[in-house]
């Protein structure tokens, strides 16, 4: 003859349940806050070894950033890149875009006879990047729930949270300032942030979202 449950097996039941789900709980968010510390980790390299690369080979690279499909690689110039002579700002959805088109170049046509024109394509297109070989110039993306939440480099005058960002290193041994943000929850409230310094290529991880160097928005 079956017996059904008794209340104090019950309780003792919802008590044991209570407490795999308190052990549980702090594990899972372990779990995801390593991996979003790993992919702080492996962005870091990626930013120190391009800017000990760009230094030996002469070339300007960049660090490409995709917010939408969160992932990034590295490029390279064949010349050194120029930065823009003002500060980008992103379109009306918050996106930045790479390589936008000077408005004084942008009715010239690319093979044009004109030795003025070509001057000025010369002077004022951005150089053309393409992937860099090996794992390096394959796209990275982001696992699970980590994210980019948000990003500023010296070439824009303020954070963006969509679009393509590149953070540019220059054969003279210096890179863009660049607060870059990843998140591992919707709300972001999970962060760490990388902050690059200019001079040296170094990378701080801090734990708050820095506010853009108020020296660079002036």
């Amino acid at each position: 003859m079956r017996r059904g449950f008794t209340l104090l097996e019950i309780l003792i039941a919802m008590v044991l349940l209570s407490l795999l789900i308190a052990v549980a709980v702090p594990a899972l968010g372990a779990l995801s806050g390593a991996e979003l510390r790993s992919q702080a980790g492996l962005l870091t390299g990626a930013v120190r070894d391009t800017y000990a690369r760009t230094a030996l080979q002469g070339r300007s690279s960049r660090l490409v950033m995709d917010v939408e499909k969160n992932a990034w690689w590295i490029e390279e110039a064949a010349v050194v890149a120029r930065l823009h002579a003002t500060k980008l700002t992103a379109d009306r959805d918050g996106k930045a875009k790479l390589d936008p088109v000077d408005e004084r170049i942008e009715d010239i046509d690319a093979d044009t006879d004109d030795e003025a024109e070509r001057a000025k394509l010369e002077l004022l297109a951005p150089p053309p990047f393409s992937p860099v070989e090996g794992e390096a110039g394959q796209p990275h993306v982001l696992p699970g729930d980590v994210h980019f939440s948000s990003i500023w480099t010296e070439h824009l005058d303020d954070k963006v949270q969509g679009g393509q960002v590149a953070l540019y290193f220059f054969p003279g041994g210096f890179t863009e300032e660049a607060i870059i943000t990843l998140a591992d929850d919707e709300k972001g409230e999970s962060t760490l942030t990388l902050v690059v310094s200019s001079l040296t290529g170094e990378v701080d991880i801090v734990d708050e979202e820095p506010r853009v160097p108020e020296l660079v928005e002036d």
